[in-house]
């Protein structure tokens, strides 16, 4: 059995699909599976949560195997220019092998039978959208900060994924949120999925992909890329809701000053134990018997609610703006979010308070 293709595309597509690949003790599952069908060449690498599919042109036989050691190959084919052929030995043993020649260069590898990888779920009949990869991945980059990263097999969905509901894209953890809008796309279906598996909507360029919503899996679609990830949860968390609907207080910062004297402030607090932050009227300062240390940013506004917070969802939150000359804070009260957002763009970003107590709340 042998087929012929690109070398440079095999071997980036290969790079490509095995970063998708978790740790295992069985090793078919750590390999990558190969198939020739049709004039292309599919190459798929999974955590068995989700399947991350890389196709491209190619001439020959119709054959598959997987590749157990992905890595090992992707080192062998940096070195291989122009045609690369891939033939498979043994076609009829559980153990074939394979070898991969370009020029004056070639390496033999085992392999794995097709039929001993997990494949991907089939395709359901589902809701379906299309949208543009690089716009929808740009959104999730500037929201993905705000989620938990999942613990073994505990996790709650909904502090661990990105939501997709209406017209927002959005993260909620507990302690903060970020959202971005866009009215001109609507999810027909709200779902939430893993950060991670969107990740590699980087694929799939600036080109148009189609997103299909099943029951309980997702799969977006190019026609040289294919992402098929698990549907985590059932419904998305209502952010709107948890947005007050009034503030009292409205007033500009600089995010990047903002910053700056937030990472002062950091320089005086123990790793081990954050203090809260405290801020009215452009005074930032914490005021602990140990030590005591204050700064202050300017404002555009007036700012007289005294309000907590932790330092690290705040500058998280400003950084999600670090590009704006400002930012507007939003601030209804001393136990209410705090919503930070830019004129002239559709996402936001909430921050909860901490309460205060003493004389910090004073």
């Amino acid at each position: 059995m042998r087929a012929i293709l690109d070398a440079k595309a095999f071997s980036e597509a290969l790079s490509n699909v095995s970063k998708v690949i978790q740790k295992s003790a069985f090793p078919v599952l750590e390999g990558v599976l190969v198939r020739f069908k049709d004039g292309r060449c599919s190459l798929t690498g999974s955590d068995f949560t989700t399947w991350l599919t890389v196709s491209l042109p190619a001439r020959g036989e119709n054959f598959a195997f997987v590749l157990p050691k992905p890595l090992a190959a992707v080192k062998v084919c940096r070195y291989f220019t122009g045609e690369l052929a891939l033939e498979m030995h043994d076609v009829k043993s559980e153990y074939p092998t394979v070898t991969l020649t370009s020029g004056h260069r070639s390496g033999t590898f085992d392999a794995f039978q097709e039929k001993n990888y997990a494949p991907p779920p089939p395709l359901e009949e589902t809701v379906s959208f299309t949208v543009n990869a690089a716009a929808l991945l740009k959104r999730i980059e500037r929201v993905k900060y705000a989620v938990q990263e999942p613990k073994n097999y505990s996790y709650q969905a909904e502090r661990t994924c990105v939501q997709f509901s209406g017209n927002d894209v959005f993260c909620v953890d507990g302690h903060r949120a970020a959202c971005d809008t866009d009215p001109a796309l609507t999810v027909p279906r709200p779902f939430l999925t893993w950060g991670n598996a969107l990740s590699h909507l980087k694929l799939m360029g600036g080109g148009e992909a189609t997103i299909r919503i099943g029951t309980k899996h997702i799969w977006i679609t190019t026609d040289a890329v294919t992402i098929c990830t698990r549907r985590e949860g059932f419904e998305p968390f209502r952010l709107r809701s948890a947005v007050p609907g009034s503030f009292p207080e409205e007033f500009f910062v600089s995010p990047k000053e903002f910053l700056q004297e937030l990472e002062y402030l950091e320089g005086f607090q123990p790793r081990k134990h954050r203090r809260t932050v405290c801020f009215c009227g452009g005074q930032l300062f914490f005021d602990k018997a140990e030590s005591t240390c204050s700064t202050s940013v300017n404002i555009e506004g007036e700012s007289k609610i005294t309000v907590g917070f932790d330092q690290r969802f705040m500058k998280d939150a400003l950084r999600q703006f670090k590009d704006e000359p400002r930012v507007r804070m939003k601030i209804s009260g001393e136990i209410s979010p705090i919503i930070l957002e830019a004129e002239g763009r559709n996402d936001f970003a909430m921050v909860l308070p901490v309460r205060l107590s003493g004389r910090m709340a004073a």
